[in-house]
């Protein structure tokens, strides 16, 4: 099972592009703290960078940013240059395929965000940093983002026939080769989930989880399955991971729950039995527990809240 396609099958990833723009001369703009994870790829030229609370960072081109949610941001072609609200500048049609100025070098800008259907218990959230800044990626993930970053510059500006869908699909594989670029510059002893996925057997537990969530796992079983001691299983998995393999377990079976909730029709009973809930009580009273509200209430209000804003 490839864990992390499913947890961003699970909580849907959904990838907007609603800003491209060539700018020249003196130019600034601000974003509001928002709830997606907002990107900028420098396809051309430089820019600065800087999120509420961290000390400014320069982009050069070839390079791209994603923020995480919660902090408003500027980007601007220097430290001192002036900033206007991202959104009056998209009013005014600003950042619609500008063409270059008659003076200076143009940068070259495409931005965008990323969502998720899913936020509440979603594994990446507290494991990516504010900032990821890909500079100059791992060899075996740089060839592939730096085309990714090409066809997304050229199918942002060209916009020829199909180009949403496709810009849309390549900001699906910008997320990833992310992940992958930040994945591997994380110092070899850091804990935590996404180095978790990398490690032989603790990855190859959380696989067995991902694609059985209804069975019975033990923690015997487990340890088992990927050829570890019990003792030594759970304690690796509880120090990478963060948190003791049952609980992961439940924890992931509820984000199943309740993205099949947000999915479809499926009775509480299904559902409840889909992840290895013998009892829709005990279903039910542990999808509050983690998620905030009862099933029932949780799918009518994700099935009538408004369709999220893209900037």
């Amino acid at each position: 099972m490839d864990v992390l396609s499913d947890v961003l099958d699970t909580v849907r990833l959904t990838s907007t592009v609603f800003a491209q723009a060539e700018l020249t001369e003196s130019w600034g703009i601000r974003a509001k703290p928002r709830e997606h994870f907002a990107f900028h790829v420098i396809s051309r030229g430089s820019c600065w960078l800087e999120v509420d609370g961290l000390a400014p960072i320069e982009i050069a081109a070839g390079e791209v940013v994603v923020l995480a949610p919660g902090r408003g941001h500027s980007v601007r072609s220097d430290p001192n240059s002036p900033v206007r609200d991202i959104s009056e500048l998209m009013a005014a049609g600003a950042l619609c395929r500008a063409v270059d100025g008659e003076s200076g070098v143009a940068t070259r800008l495409v931005c965008g965000s990323f969502s998720f259907e899913g936020s509440r218990g979603n594994l990446l959230l507290p494991v990516l940093p504010v900032v990821l800044h890909v500079r100059e990626p791992p060899t075996d993930v740089g060839p592939w983002l730096a085309q990714t970053l090409k066809l997304l510059s050229h199918e942002s500006f060209e916009q020829g026939p199909g180009s949403a869908t496709v810009v849309n699909r390549l900001c699906d594989a910008l997320f990833v080769y992310v992940l992958r670029s930040h994945l591997a510059s994380l110092p070899t002893r850091e804990s935590n989930w996404l180095r978790a996925l990398e490690e032989p057997q603790i990855g190859a537990a959380l696989g067995l989880m991902h694609d059985e969530p209804a069975r019975a796992w033990s923690v015997p079983t487990l340890a088992s399955g990927v050829g570890m001691s019990r003792s030594a299983f759970a304690a690796r998995f509880t120090e990478l991971v963060g948190e003791p393999p049952m609980r992961y377990l439940m924890q992931w079976r509820l984000q199943k729950a309740a993205a099949m909730l947000r999915a479809g029709n499926a009775s509480t009973d299904e559902i409840a039995s889909h992840v290895g809930y013998e009892s829709t009580i005990a279903f039910s009273k542990a999808f509050k527990r983690s998620i905030g509200k009862p099933p029932g209430a949780y799918r009518r209000s994700t099935h009538t809240a408004s369709p999220n804003a893209a900037h």
